[in-house]
């Protein structure tokens, strides 16, 4: 599995404007609190090592380590990592930052996670069957995974490709590829494959007024996913 080249790049164009709440990733700023609180109702961070695959700029890995979690943040841009380790270090905190694409970093890897978190994530790789794979090496029996990513239909297709992108500019252009969004339907069944039993899928509701998140139980656009390794 490895990340597209063309969507990393893509990425590196806006590296340095991750901490900037009115810049490109501004959506995400606003997204963060509900994807933290998304795991939390799953879950207790508190002393758990965790994960998180594509951690860009430490956005969510800042947020989870501020709630008590053991964060790595993986990532393959290297402008990036550097923006997420010098924003950690600013605020002195304790997060190990690795820029490695995540087929390296599996390799090279030697530990076990408690958690995985994979947001924003699974639908800017080639391979997502091989990705899913390579997380259920990296964590026990029991343990869980987390995933956010974007529904395949007409209506994402129109809001969160179209519309999200190119009328709006709420995300940099090229941001998507709309032939890898994904259903719930196909996720489940990739992880049903590599040993995972999905436990809940909450969809993810936006407001264009207000631009906050709320989670919902409407889900063809946006959704969270948890699944738990047999």
């Amino acid at each position: 599995m490895s990340a597209n080249k063309i969507e990393i790049e893509n990425f590196d164009k806006h590296a340095y404007e991750w901490w900037n709440k009115r810049g490109p990733y501004k959506l995400l700023h606003s997204l963060t609190p509900i994807r933290l609180k998304y795991i939390q109702e799953q879950i207790s961070v508190a002393d758990k090592k965790i994960l998180d695959i594509g951690c860009g700029g430490g956005l969510l890995s800042e947020a989870l380590h501020d709630a008590g979690a053991i964060v790595h943040g993986v990532d393959a841009s290297k402008k990036t990592i550097e923006v997420a380790r010098s924003h950690a270090n600013e605020r002195d905190l304790d997060i190990t930052y690795i820029c490695k694409s995540f087929a390296d970093f599996v390799k090279s890897n030697n530990q076990k996670f408690d958690y995985v978190v994979c947001f924003e994530m699974i639908e800017h790789v080639d391979d997502q069957s091989q990705l899913i794979n390579q997380i259920e090496s990296l964590i026990n029996k029991k343990s869980k995974v987390f995933f956010s990513t974007i529904n395949r239909n007409l209506i994402s297709f129109i809001f969160a490709k179209v519309i999200a992108e190119y009328v709006l500019n709420m995300v940099p252009k090229n941001t998507h590829t709309y032939d890898k969004f994904i259903k719930p339907s196909e996720l489940n069944k990739m992880l049903e494959k590599s040993n995972f039993k999905t436990e809940d899928i909450t969809g993810v509701k936006f407001n264009p007024i207000s631009q906050s998140f709320t989670l919902s139980e409407f889900n063809k656009i946006n959704y969270f996913l948890t699944a738990s390794k047999k």
